[in-house]
């Protein structure tokens, strides 16, 4: 019996320990492209190059931003189908302050607080419909990069990391295909196995994974399906068109596949460790994305500056006041979140 207890306590902290170790990679991370961007920028051409920045364009690439959260939170409400279909003004609400946890903390703990201040149907429900965004999204973005891989001016340094995700998307779509072709017969051995099995704790592990399998509807029936593709194909040519009219706002000749290559590439560096608030990462990868099209320097810096307040800062903003209004603890965040 106490033999099986240092095995049992190990297993306990690893996640954490894990945790750990991403997040101060993640800081030097950032550490390290915060010190290579002060090393190499000359910060007064930087200024002047803010100067020069239409800031009525970057008006209009804001308010995009903020009209794509809004559409994210009108097709998220689509994937609801049960007796309590949460409000339009819950479920922004969930998604900016989840978003928020997202960017400041690790393991995308944000879904776990979606899911819970969502408020309407069990949480295992609302975990699925984050499986069915997270598919939809993840169609677009390999749809993008199958786009943009045909394009022979484009550097090889990215190919690699863009078939890797094309591959993956492939694998990650035919699981969850198969998953929602056979989630009838999945639930009715759930359901075979809730009858035989009394214990509490096991009858409710299968009632979750049954609102879970039940959240998957949408993806299995075209009606449900096709209304939100289409509202993820507007999301999505929403975080194109920021990036475009961005370019302009900084005196550039906007072109749709700089702004396509940006939004992978941004999109792709998502899964790469960096500091809260994706500092320095953020920015390095944007200069580099734009290298390939010819804006370097103290142009890139500042498209990479504002480009970061627009999509990160303001968004985590807005779901951290959000959050303290909530009575949500974002640097202490744990499942059973609590409301105000």
């Amino acid at each position: 019996m106490n033999a099986d207890l240092p095995i049992a306590t190990g297993e306990t902290h690893r996640p954490a320990r894990f945790n750990k170790v991403q997040s101060w990679l993640g800081i030097l991370l950032s550490l390290a492209c915060l010190v290579w961007l002060i090393c190499t920028t000359d910060w007064d051409s930087v200024r002047k190059a803010l100067a020069r920045v239409d800031y009525w364009l970057v008006t209009a690439a804001l308010l995009l931003n903020l009209a794509s959260a809004v559409f994210r939170a009108v097709r998220w409400r689509l994937m609801f189908h049960g007796r309590r279909i949460p409000s339009f003004r819950r479920l922004i609400t969930a998604l900016l302050v989840g978003q928020a946890v997202n960017v400041l903390m690790p393991a995308r703990l944000g879904d776990v607080v979606r899911a819970t201040l969502v408020d309407a149907e069990e949480t295992a429900y609302a975990l699925g419909t984050l499986i069915v965004e997270v598919t939809l999204d993840l169609l677009m973005l390999a749809a993008l990069v199958l786009v943009l891989l045909s394009q022979a001016t484009l550097p090889a340094w990215w190919r690699g990391s863009g078939q890797a995700l094309v591959f993956t998307a492939a694998v990650a779509l035919a699981a969850v295909s198969m998953l929602v072709i056979g989630r009838r017969w999945v639930a009715r051995a759930l359901e075979h196995l809730t009858t035989r099995w009394g214990h509490p704790w096991v009858r409710r592990v299968l009632a979750e994974a049954g609102q879970l399998l039940r959240s998957l509807d949408t993806l299995g029936r075209p009606t449900r399906l096709l209304p939100v593709l289409a509202w993820s194909v507007l999301i999505w040519t929403l975080y194109g068109a920021v990036n475009y009219i961005l370019l302009g706002a900084m005196g550039q000749q906007p072109a749709v596949l700089t702004a396509l290559f940006l939004l992978v590439v941004l999109q792709l560096g998502v899964a790469i460790p960096s500091s809260p608030g994706r500092l320095g990462v953020y920015h390095y990868l944007c200069i580099q994305a734009l290298a390939v099209f010819g804006v370097n320097g103290p142009e890139a810096l500042s498209y990479a500056v504002i480009l970061h307040l627009i999509s990160v800062i303001l968004p985590v903003a807005l779901g951290a006041i959000l959050a303290w209004r909530l009575g949500v603890r974002i640097w202490r965040v744990s499942p059973d979140v609590e409301e105000a």
